[in-house]
């Protein structure tokens, strides 16, 4: 079963929006599943009878809170009730993609279209899946979730419970950085959309060398960063306008230490400076001064 297109629509106001994806659904002509918080605004012009080709369904957080919630390992686990308190809260954004992920995995629409409300508030909901990942992996780091599974049903439940939301948040974020279609409306549509694009993973920073034998790492961003970029597990994180972008950190940098990052911008763009890793690089590759350069 061949996966459905997704198209997630934000920016502007809510008839904006509707009247889009009216125009995007007529243009395709197939079928399509719309998730959306207004279902009562959805454009007239598309038939979304029970016979008809458009099914409609009401994005609810806080249901779909209380359903995670009933089913983990320890519902009453205090920093679960935490996760799950607030409509605004990561962990309802996550869930809400977990099922546009799981209804475009299924095939059985041709569209999956998210509807999303506001500019930033939208690139926040689609930012929600790296501070979720990052809220775990400081909780709970991966060396120890697997340590702990290998116990199986013995293992910790709240560890449990970290190991089910990362894996959740992994499959996520692959979604969003994959072929999910952004289409931005709203008075700065092309912002919005550089802000989405950095919310969702899906820019990768240019590397070059610079001339003293480490590697520099350009990204071009819309805003100058609220906070220095950081190098957290296989991911660049960047603090954007109250929302962190977590980018996949390409394998030279991997095997890299983060010195500096500064903003330029005249050319509207973070530069990172990356310096080799004594221990993870032969030593004759390893520029000397490295290790003063990396404190």
């Amino acid at each position: 079963m061949t996966a459905g297109r997704v198209v997630v629509v934000l920016g502007g106001d809510i008839r904006d929006r509707s009247e889009a994806i009216g125009d995007l659904l007529l243009a395709d002509g197939g079928t399509a599943l719309v998730l959306t918080a207004h279902p009562s605004a959805v454009d007239a012009r598309l038939d979304t009878s029970d016979e008809g080709p458009v099914e409609v369904r009401a994005d609810d957080p806080v249901a779909r809170l209380e359903a995670y919630r009933s089913g983990a390992t320890d519902p009453d686990d205090d920093v679960l009730a935490a996760l799950t308190t607030g409509s605004d809260a990561p962990l309802a954004a996550v869930l809400g993609w977990e099922y546009a992920r799981r209804a475009a995995a299924a095939g059985a629409w041709d569209v999956v279209v998210v509807e999303l409300d506001g500019d930033l508030a939208a690139v926040r909901r689609i930012a929600a899946t790296g501070e979720l990942a990052a809220f775990v992996e400081s909780r709970w780091p991966a060396h120890v979730r697997f340590a702990s599974m290998a116990a199986g049903d013995r293992a910790d439940l709240r560890v449990q419970e970290a190991h089910r939301l990362s894996l959740m948040a992994g499959d996520v974020t692959d979604f969003l950085a994959g072929p999910v279609e952004m289409l931005v409306l709203g008075a700065s549509p092309e912002r919005t959309a550089r802000l989405a694009a950095l919310a969702r993973g899906a820019v990768t920073p240019e590397v070059t060398p610079d001339d003293e034998g480490g590697f520099r790492a350009t990204l071009a961003v819309p805003d100058p960063p609220t906070a220095p970029i950081t190098v957290e597990g296989d991911r660049l994180r960047l603090e954007l306008d109250g929302f962190r972008a977590a980018l996949p950190l390409p394998p030279l940098l991997a095997r890299c230490i983060l010195v500096d990052s500064v903003h330029d911008g005249a050319a509207g763009a973070v530069v990172a400076s990356f310096v080799p890793d004594p221990a993870l690089w032969p030593a004759h590759l390893v520029p000397t001064g490295s290790a003063d350069r990396a404190g």
